[in-house]
């Protein structure tokens, strides 16, 4: 099963995919981890993603799309795979449908409100970009116990430093939430019209979430 994952910032794209995948027994692709990986491995992408961050400016879908190939390409993606932050734009909509069919698109839906205060606890390991929360959420329904790590401010997969991301400070995250709105609206409406897009209320934790997301991908595949 191919799956992508659209959903604002802070609605839990990364944490559900992650937990999703043993169950699932399909790889969790994020192009900001195809990005370090490759980086880090010294690919001949990498080198041409680095110099492009470093230069300050924003990776061209055509580069973030070969990198996509080669990694749906590997024999852990034969069965499909969970795209996580790809596509955004409907250039990139339009480079995904090029590789390759989507079976389903999970559209995560969680108020802003809630969500200003989710980011804004949000940490990441440093090392290996695992991510942990510090907000309790109960009001509206929605009951999002923190994901805190065994040991204060260290990773519990590889002990590494836990940070806050600059762009998760609550003065940065409207202006991100603005830009997915008008960025990703098109997506919705477009996957919504081939019938791929299931909507999925946030209302609690991992715990809940998980399964709740696994009922919705039993739908297309009963």
């Amino acid at each position: 099963m191919k799956i992508v994952f659209l959903g604002p910032p802070g609605s839990g794209k990364g944490t559900y995919s992650s937990r999703l995948v043993p169950k699932l027994g399909i790889p969790h692709i994020s192009t900001g981890d195809l990005f370090r990986e490759n980086i880090k491995n010294e690919t001949a992408l990498g080198k041409k993603v680095k110099e492009i961050i470093d230069a300050g400016k924003l990776v061209p879908d055509e580069v973030t799309a070969e990198m996509l190939k080669e990694r749906i390409e590997k024999p852990d993606a034969k069965k499909g795979f969970i795209l996580d932050g790809f596509p955004r734009t409907m250039s990139q909509v339009e480079a995904l449908d090029k590789l390759t069919k989507i079976d389903i698109v999970i559209n995560l839906i969680l108020p802003d409100h809630i969500l200003i205060k989710k980011i804004a606890a949000r940490r990441q390991c440093r090392k290996c970009g695992d991510i942990y929360n510090l907000a309790d959420i109960n009001e509206d329904g929605i009951h999002m116990p923190p994901l805190l790590p065994k040991v204060e401010g260290k990773c519990d997969k590889c002990g590494g430093e836990i940070y806050q991301r600059d762009d998760d400070k609550e003065e940065i995250v409207m202006s991100r939430l603005d830009v997915y709105k008008k960025q990703t609206a098109p997506l919705i409406e477009y996957y919504r019209g081939k019938n791929l897009l299931k909507d999925v209320p946030v209302v609690g934790g991992p715990d809940i979430m998980v399964p709740n997301i696994i009922k919705v991908l039993e739908t297309i595949s009963s």
